[in-house]
Parts: structure tokens; C-alpha cells; sequence
């Protein structure tokens, strides 16, 4: 598991920093409620597309790990068909709410690259349960680095850059769809063997546990509906400079379900503690840079996004959290208990939705990175009092 990991994170990282640095040029490129309008944007189309998803991002490579092919084949079938049918009229809603609210045309191919990602990373699900972390590392340098070339290209060229910047987003999707088709084909199994109802009533817990996961991203979209656009640009500014350090947790969960599918009860319970105890520790590192958040907001992002640098220290005081929940979550239900993941989090999702307007009223930004942060600790110590014990 540990190779497997290193090399999904390796992979990952490199993608989420090309990916952060295609973010910093769009921010140090326009107003910063231009910034607010794509960031929240992808946050809110990126949540519906899971909550469309049903659960079968996490519900495939599982089934792939026990060797369920009729399953692995019907999830899939699934997963293509609701992305045909969602992301067409997500682009059509985009694109009115982009009209009525001034905000740039382009934000609309969000929608188009996101969904093609949503089911390009649902079938990264099958050579990650098979040990093969090198098919899914490949996709997510690919489409990130298409991303960010286009955007540069376009930059150079005079282009919008928002308008350079979705249509890197969708160019590197189109790629990640190339690459994934032409090696992850002929796989066994009927997937009209599974009845769709039948496969959805067994996604249900996972598609809640992974909508409880994807409502941490709704932070941007609700501090620009409670505050301003502008507002959630200052925010978003710091919050996506962490998103490089979530592919931690994030790689961590894409190899521990299919591992922890295949240990007993006490094995799980002691790869859980080690997972924990790691995580916990390396919160530790975090420090220094919380320490001087103003400085490296301004230093990165531009003097636009001057004051943002308390949402990045509290952003990161919540990390550790952010990522233990999320080990846990792929660990028990690699254990048969994603009904349980499933309840904690709807109940953590209700809290973040709740709590985030309600910091971003009484504190502004700053209040809404402090509710986010109390959210996963509270997300992470339920997960812990079941998986742990």
C-alpha cells in the first residue's frame, strides 16, 4: 500500500500544484470578484456533480477490490450515463446565472470539464483497486499540465483569461478522457446484470458519505452569497493555496478502502491509529506556515488579496482534521460500514452548510475559515470514536 500511495501522491501532487499555479495566474490576472465568480463556480458545479455521481466514485474501485465485475461494469455504465445527462443542463443554468449576474460567460465550460473529470477519476477507480497507480498519476499530470499550457498560451495571446483558463480546464479533461478510454477498456463482467435501482440503493451510502465530503468546497459559493463575490475572492485566494496539501488525505483514501476491504476488524482498527497518529503529527509542520499566512497570501496571490492571510491559518488548522476524517471515512467503508459513514456525514454536511454563513455573518471571511475548521474537527472526532475503538 505504501508504494501505491507514494506514487498516487507524487502523481497528485505534482497535478495539484499545476493546478494551483494555473489558479494563482488567474488571480493575480483579474478583479478579484472575477476570482470569486470561477472559484465559486467550480466549488458549487463540482458539489452537484458528485451529489449526481450516486456515490459510484468510491462504489466502483470497492467492488473492483472484491472482484465484483458485474458491479464494477454497471457503476460505470451509471457513472457516464448521469454525467451525459447532468452536465448539459448544469451548462445551461451556468451559463443563465452568468448572464443575470454579470459574471463571465466562460465560467459555463466549467461544467464541461467538470463532468468529463467526475467520470475520468470514477474510472481511475479500477487500476487503483488493482494496485496500479501509475495509469491514474499519468491522467492527472496530463490534464493539469494541458490546463495549464492552454491557459498560458492564451495569456500570451491577448485571450480573456477566464476565457484561457476554462478552456485549459476543458482541454485537459478531453485529455484526461483520451488517455483513460485507451487504457482502461475491456474489463469483465455484465453491467446488465445489476438492475440500475438495485445499484443505486447499494451507492446510496457512499454517495452520501462523498456529498458530506464535497460540502466542504460550498464555503466559497456561501461567502459570496452571504458577503460578496469580491469577498469570496479574498477568501478563496488563501483557501486554494492548501489545496496542493489535501492531496495528501485525498491519496491517503484512494488506496486505504480497497486495503481496508481485505483486513480483518483488528487490522483496520490498527492501520486506522497509525493513519491518525501520522496525520496528527504532521499537522505539526503546518505551524510555520500559519505563523506567517499574511505574508505568503500577498506574496503569492498579489497585494489584491491583502487580509486573506487569517483564512489561510485557520484553513490550515484544519487540515489535519480535513484529513483524518477522510482516511477514516475510506477506511470504514472499505469495512462494510459506509452506512455509518453515510450518517455522520449528512450530519457533518448539515454543520458546515450551517456554520459557514453563519462565521462569514458575525466575522466575515475570517468567521467563515473558523466555522469550516470546527466543522472537520467535529466531522473527524465522530469518525474517530467508531473507527478507532
Amino acid at each position: 500500500m505504501r508504494a501505491q500511495f507514494l506514487g498516487i501522491l507524487v502523481s497528485r501532487g505534482l497535478g495539484s500544484g499545476l493546478q494551483a499555479l494555473a489558479l494563482i495566474v488567474l488571480a493575480r490576472s483579474v478583479p478579484a470578484a472575477s476570482f470569486g465568480a470561477v472559484t465559486a463556480v467550480i466549488a458549487l458545479v463540482g458539489f452537484l456533480l458528485v451529489v449526481t455521481g450516486f456515490g459510484m466514485a468510491a462504489f466502483v474501485p470497492r467492488a473492483r477490490a472484491l472482484g465484483a465485475d458485474d458491479d464494477v461494469r454497471a457503476g460505470l455504465r451509471l457513472n457516464w450515463l448521469s454525467t451525459a445527462v447532468t452536465t448539459p443542463v448544469l451548462l445551461a443554468v451556468t451559463a443563465w446565472w452568468a448572464v443575470e449576474h454579470h459574471a463571465p460567460l466562460a465560467v459555463a465550460l466549467i461544467c464541461l470539464s467538470l463532468g468529463l473529470e467526475r467520470n475520468v477519476d470514477t474510472v481511475l477507480g479500477v487500476p487503483i483497486a488493482d494496485g496500479d497507480a501509475r495509469t491514474a498519476a499519468t491522467s492527472m499530470v496530463l490534464r493539469r499540465t494541458v490546463s495549464l499550457v492552454v491557459l498560458a498560451l492564451g495569456i500570451v495571446a491577448g485571450v480573456d483569461p477566464v476565457v484561457a483558463y476554462t478552456l485549459g480546464l476543458l482541454a485537459g479533461a478531453v485529455a484526461a478522457q483520451v488517455h483513460v478510454r485507451l487504457l482502461v477498456r475491456d474489463l469483465p463482467g455484465n453491467a446488465s446484470a445489476v438492475p440500475t435501482g438495485e445499484l443505486a440503493r447499494r451507492g446510496w451510502p457512499f454517495l452520501v458519505a462523498n456529498v458530506a465530503g464535497q460540502a466542504r468546497t460550498l464555503d466559497v459559493p456561501l461567502v459570496a452569497a452571504v458577503l460578496s463575490p469580491a469577498a469570496a475572492g479574498l477568501y478563496a485566494a488563501a483557501v486554494k493555496l492548501v489545496q496542493p496539501v489535501l492531496l495528501i488525505p485525498q491519496s491517503l483514501a484512494a488506496v486505504v478502502a480497497p486495503r481496508s476491504a481485505r483486513l480483518d476488524p483488528p487490522g483496520a482498527r490498527r492501520l486506522g491509529v497509525r493513519l491518525v497518529a501520522a496525520l496528527l503529527g504532521g499537522g505539526l509542520l503546518l505551524v510555520p506556515f500559519m505563523v506567517f499566512a499574511e505574508q505568503i497570501v500577498t506574496f503569492v496571490m498579489g497585494p489584491t488579496y491583502e487580509g486573506s492571510g487569517p483564512v489561510l491559518a485557520w484553513t490550515l488548522a484544519g487540515l489535519p482534521f480535513f484529513a483524518v476524517a477522510a482516511v477514516l471515512a475510506a477506511l470504514l467503508q472499505g469495512q462494510s460500514r459506509e452506512h455509518l459513514v453515510a450518517v455522520i456525514g449528512t450530519i457533518s454536511a448539515a454543520v458546515t452548510v450551517a456554520a459557514v454563513p453563519l462565521g462569514a455573518s458575525l466575522g466575515g471571511i475570517t468567521g467563515a475559515a473558523i466555522a469550516l475548521t470546527c466543522a472537520s474537527v467535529l466531522r473527524a472526532g465522530a469518525l474517530a470514536a467508531y473507527a478507532l475503538r
